[in-house]
């Protein structure tokens, strides 16, 4: 029975699965415009609502925490209970939350809006891609899919700061959640119609401490390392990420003796699979602080206003997008490891391009923006084909957990890319300045100057014209010095993603064998081992 299933070709997708993925693009954009548009709006939250520099921060990434604490039991749950059903109620959730967020009187209630907000979102990822596997079994197809799925998340990242600009100048603040409650609504009313009922395995027990230790360990380790990055070296903030490590080192031990784990680790005995998931954490931790240290260089080195660097910053994002539909068509001619290395090719170019342009005067906007733009050309294909590698690498029902990985992965890899990247710069930064500093400055203001630019600029405001000229212009070039060094890091990080894929994964295969009515507890699990 099993074999005359495999020799039959699965069918291709018929229209309503075509909608039914313009369906699940929509909260994934969504999500994404929410990430790009709080950033934007958070002047004006901190106006009305007065909260502590300490509560910004919660405000920000309090979603972030939340979702990547609670991902790995989502992608369980997901196979479990099966991925309609949880998107549904994760977008009754998300809906909720926007209500909350959007009418929330003191910042107390925002940062549990926000909570609620990450938590609900995370479901998204996971039900989509397993919805998505059912929907497209072809493999062409389903690589396709994926890479639409994916450029609606960059889309979203996009066109946030425009779209959010455009809403904060005509509504008020809560208007970008407030928008979300339709959409919401609208998304797990269609659901139904549009979207397969798929079963879940409806098997076996959550095991609570196992969810209780990978929701600790993970968010321990994703909130103590990125609370280094922004306010720098704390005992409190090391502390928790260790503790994080530790958790999630017992997590991964207690799997090993269940007899049905939260997470299979028999997933990573392909080697495809656990590839294909590096490469996405490392492509994330080399280039995370580049870019951010980019968007700030556009203002303080380049001289671009807010709005100004918000406009050039579109640019690489839509290549990114346009680069992340398109990255199916190698597969045309390539085999996946051989087009993501080509991707990671042209992403060195660039990053190469930056460590030279960022330190040359003139410094020419339009050769910044084209290195960032050939980055984000050649980054996106790692993602799409990366993402499309691990997924058909797992069984179908274990969609949920795999794409859950590819969310930790994420999660940790910017976090770590923005501690190493953020480190680094600020060492070049520190290091540059302090050889280059103006005779004449105090001890107070010279201290303040070499901790940050952002320092340097507030102490030139009470200088003499002319030493306050000499300042800025110092502190310019040791930030221009600074991103050419977590460009370096960019590098070297893109070489060694290189060297993975080219040679890890070059006998990897996207290809897929029909799930039909094979036993999810043995036959795709013993399938997926052979891989």
């Amino acid at each position: 029975m099993v074999a005359s299933m495999r020799d039959r070709p699965a069918a291709g997708a018929d229209a309503r699965a075509w909608w039914g993925l313009g369906l699940l693009m929509v909260p994934v954009f969504m999500a994404a415009l929410d990430m790009t548009v709080l950033f934007l709006a958070m002047p004006t939250i901190a106006a009305d609502l007065l909260p502590s520099g300490t509560q910004q921060l919660w405000v920000l990434h309090i979603g972030d925490i939340a979702g990547a604490a609670l991902v790995l039991t989502a992608g369980r749950l997901v196979d479990r209970f099966g991925p309609r059903r949880l998107l549904v109620l994760g977008m009754l959730a998300y809906g909720l939350a926007s209500g909350l967020a959007a009418f929330a009187p003191t910042v107390e209630l925002l940062i549990a809006a926000r909570m609620l907000l990450g938590a609900s979102a995370v479901t998204m990822a996971p039900a989509g891609m397993a919805l998505l596997r059912r929907m497209f079994p072809v493999s062409r197809q389903f690589s396709t899919a994926v890479a639409l799925f994916m450029a609606a998340f960059s889309g979203g990242m996009a066109l946030g700061p425009p779209l959010g600009g455009v809403m904060l100048q005509h509504f008020w603040w809560g208007s970008i959640f407030l928008v979300n409650v339709p959409i919401a609504l609208a998304v797990a009313l269609l659901a139904r119609r549009l979207l397969p009922s798929v079963r879940g395995t409806g098997t076996g027990r959550i095991d609570v401490v196992s969810v209780v230790l990978s929701m600790a360990g993970i968010a321990g380790v994703v909130y103590g390392v990125q609370e280094v990055a922004a306010s720098g070296w704390s005992v409190l903030h090391a502390l928790a990420a260790a503790t994080g490590a530790l958790l999630i080192a017992a997590f991964v031990r207690r799997q090993r003796g269940l007899a049905d784990p939260l997470l299979r680790l028999a997933l990573f005995r392909s080697a495809p699979f656990t590839l294909g998931l590096v490469a996405i954490w490392l492509v994330i931790t080399a280039t995370a602080g580049a870019e951010l240290q980019f968007a700030q260089y556009l203002q303080v080195v380049a001289g671009h206003s807010t709005l100004a660097t918000g406009a050039l910053l579109v640019i690489p994002a839509l290549v990114s997008v346009a680069a992340t539909a398109a990255s199916p068509v190698l597969l045309r001619r390539l085999r996946p490891g051989y087009a993501m290395g080509l991707g990671v090719l042209v992403a060195l170019a660039g990053a190469v391009g930056m460590l030279v342009v960022v330190t040359t005067e003139p410094r020419e906007t339009v050769l910044l923006v084209s290195g960032a733009a050939l980055m984000a050309a050649g980054i996106a294909p790692v993602f799409a084909l990366g993402t499309n590698v691990v997924l058909t690498h797992a069984p179908v029902h274990q969609t949920g957990s795999a794409q859950s990985l590819l969310e930790v992965g994420g999660s940790l890899g910017n976090t770590a890319g923005l501690a190493l990247g953020g480190t680094v710069a600020y060492l070049g930064y520190s290091r540059s300045l302090q050889d280059a500093l103006p005779s004449g400055l105090s001890d107070e203001a010279s201290e303040q100057s070499v901790q940050s630019i952002g320092g340097a600029i507030t102490a030139s405001q009470g200088l003499p014209a002319e030493l306050a000229v000499r300042l800025t212009t110092a502190a310019q070039d040791a930030f221009a010095v600074a991103t050419r060094d977590a460009y370096l890091v960019a590098v070297t990080g893109l070489a060694t993603l290189a060297v993975l894929v080219f040679r890890g994964l070059r006998t990897a295969r996207i290809e897929e064998e029909p799930d039909g009515d094979a036993d999810p507890t043995t036959g795709r699990e013993e399938h997926a081992d052979r891989r």
